[in-house]
C-alpha cells in the first residue's frame, strides 16, 4: 500500500483533469477505429481444413462474406455470394463430375429459383 501511495505522489503532477480527458478521448477514438476497421471488407485468400477448402474473395472479420470462389479438395467449385461463412444469395456450384447448379442459396443449401445442368446439357 505504501508503494501505491508513493507512486500516486510521484504521478500526481501529471494526473490533471485536462490530461485525463485527453487520454479518455484518445481511448474512445482508438476503440471506434478498431470497430470500424474490423468490419471493413477486405480481399484475401483463406485456406481451411488443412488445404481441403480454398476461398478467394471478400473477407470480413476473417469470414467469407461478399463475392468469392470456394474450391473444394475434390475439384468442386462454388462462385457467388457468401454471408457469414456460408453460400448465401446468387451463385454457381460446379461439380467436378460435370453437373452445375446456378441459382439461389440459403445457408449453404440450394434453395429457391435455380437451374441444374448435367453433363449432357439436360
Amino acid at each position: 500500500m505504501e508503494k501505491l501511495k508513493q507512486f500516486y505522489e510521484k504521478c500526481r503532477v501529471y494526473l490533471t483533469r485536462p490530461r485525463l480527458e485527453l487520454v479518455a478521448v484518445v481511448v474512445m477514438v482508438l476503440c471506434a477505429l478498431s470497430v470500424f476497421l474490423l468490419n471493413t471488407p477486405k480481399k484475401g485468400v483463406l485456406t481451411l481444413d488443412g488445404g481441403a477448402l480454398v476461398y478467394d474473395g471478400t473477407l470480413v472479420r476473417g469470414k467469407m462474406n461478399g463475392q468469392g470462389t470456394l474450391t473444394f479438395e475434390n475439384g468442386d467449385q462454388y462462385t457467388g455470394d457468401f454471408n457469414n461463412g456460408a453460400f448465401n444469395g446468387k451463385g454457381t456450384f460446379q461439380s467436378k463430375d460435370g453437373w452445375k447448379y446456378e441459382g439461389d442459396f440459403v445457408n449453404g443449401q440450394a434453395e429457391g429459383q435455380g437451374k441444374l445442368t448435367t453433363e449432357q446439357e439436360v
